[in-house]
């Protein structure tokens, strides 16, 4: 026969173990929801015929269309003819922008790298392949030129040929950015 002290022990160490796995539950049903939720917009088709994309814009974007001089920048070998820009949102998040310049020529082999990098911001990002293209992609802390920052500025540069595409982002998070980077798809 148990001592009172013996029962007393049993007793508290059930209440330990029955609190330890109620809160554990508990625990773990919070977590689920202070993850971020994504909810990405459907993705629609853009661009002139031969140079379409599908992404997955936070808004309605509208189109913006340049003329550029097309003058060969020597360190890079190419010039840029045109830029069309699909906007999406303000400053700030939640963003997206996706430009559609056209290249005077193709960039010179040894150069497609470096050129690639100039459109990102001075942290210099990673070269990676895009569905088979060369490509460099980056992201970053959103801060603006007084040093206030909010959320993560995503970025991904496409070389196709004589088109290269731009993909910027300003989401609150980083997970949001990389989402929105990853719906962009070339429309062949």
């Amino acid at each position: 026969m148990p001592t009172k002290a013996g029962r007393i022990l049993t007793f508290d160490r059930c209440k330990v173990v029955t609190f330890v796995l109620v809160s554990g539950a508990l625990l773990a049903g919070c977590a689920s929801q202070i993850g971020p939720t994504i909810s990405l917009a459907v993705s629609t088709q853009q661009g002139p015929a031969g140079k379409q994309f599908k992404a997955s814009f936070p808004h309605q974007p509208r189109a913006h269309y340049y003329l550029n001089s097309g003058v060969k920048e020597r360190q890079y070998g190419v010039g840029v003819q045109s830029s069309t820009i699909y906007s999406s949102g303000t400053n700030g998040p939640t963003e997206m922008d996706v430009w559609i310049v056209s290249l005077t020529n193709s960039v010179p082999a040894r150069r497609v790298d470096p050129f690639m990098r100039s459109y990102l911001s001075n942290r210099g990002g990673r070269i990676i392949k895009w569905f088979g293209l060369p490509a460099a992609e980056e992201f970053t802390p959103g801060c603006d030129p007084s040093g206030q920052c909010t959320g993560t500025v995503g970025n991904l540069v496409v070389l196709d040929g004589t088109t290269l595409y731009f993909v910027f982002t300003h989401e609150y998070t980083r997970t949001a950015a990389l989402e929105e980077v990853r719906s962009f798809r070339l429309v062949k």
